[in-house]
């Protein structure tokens, strides 16, 4: 189950076909905590909307949802339920 959740963060997160599908999970795990460190320009370890716009647009999309104490930042728990809400919804098809 967290491998799933995790998968479908990082295809939300990552742009579509940067992670060649030969890499390991461990490569497409370490892929998305650069993206995401690289995003968090002021390292406090949050996205704010302001570095989700700057630099992953679509984290930025679906900013609000995911922001789920509206606090205009997202925690990795807030990513983490993100993940397993689209993991749900994914295999409700």
């Amino acid at each position: 189950m967290k491998i799933i959740a995790f998968t479908l963060l990082a295809s939300f997160l990552l742009v579509p076909g940067a992670a060649d599908a030969q890499q390991g999970r461990g490569a497409r795990k370490q892929a998305l905590q650069e993206r995401l460190q690289a995003a968090d320009a002021d390292q406090d370890g949050y996205i704010s909307r302001a570095e989700a716009d700057a630099s992953l647009p679509r984290l930025a999309e679906h900013f609000d949802r995911i922001d789920a104490d509206d606090d205009d930042r997202i925690s990795r728990d807030e990513l983490r339920a993100a993940a397993s809400e689209l993991a749900g919804r994914r295999r409700g098809r």
